[in-house]
C-alpha cells in the first residue's frame, strides 16, 4: 500500500474540496461542450511568503486536455475550506472555460486566482 506523505495528504483534500464545487460550476459547461473542469497535478512553489501550491484548472474530455487557469493555495493546506471563496473561484473559471471550449488559451495560465484570496 502507498503511504502518502505528510506533504500530500492535505493537497488530497484541497482537490477533494474543489472538485466537486468545479464540477457544479461547470455543469453548463459540460452540457454544452461535453467536456469538464478538474485540478490537474499540484506544484510546490517556494515563493518570499512562503510555500505556495499551485494546481492548474483544466478542460478535460475532448481530444485534447488543457489548463485555462491556476489556482495558487498559500499557506496551511487543511481539512476545511472556505466554500464561498471555492464556488467564486469555479466560477470565474467556468466563465473562462467558455472562452475556450476546444483550443486551448493563447497564453495559458493567464487566469491565475488565489486561495485564500
Amino acid at each position: 500500500m502507498h503511504h502518502k506523505s505528510d506533504a500530500e495528504v492535505p493537497w488530497d483534500s484541497f482537490v477533494r474540496a474543489m472538485n466537486p464545487v468545479l464540477k457544479r460550476a461547470g455543469r453548463g459547461f459540460r452540457l454544452r461542450h461535453q467536456r469538464s473542469l478538474a485540478l490537474g497535478s499540484p506544484v510546490r512553489v517556494n515563493t518570499p511568503a512562503g510555500d505556495v501550491i499551485r494546481f492548474p484548472i483544466e478542460v478535460r474530455g475532448g481530444e485534447r486536455e488543457y489548463a485555462v487557469a491556476t489556482v495558487m493555495v498559500r499557506g496551511e493546506l487543511k481539512r476545511f475550506y472556505d466554500e464561498t471563496r471555492l464556488e467564486d473561484i469555479a466560477r470565474e473559471v467556468a466563465a473562462e472555460a467558455e472562452k475556450y471550449p476546444l483550443t486551448p488559451p493563447v497564453k495559458p495560465g493567464d487566469l491565475v486566482l488565489h486561495y485564500p484570496s
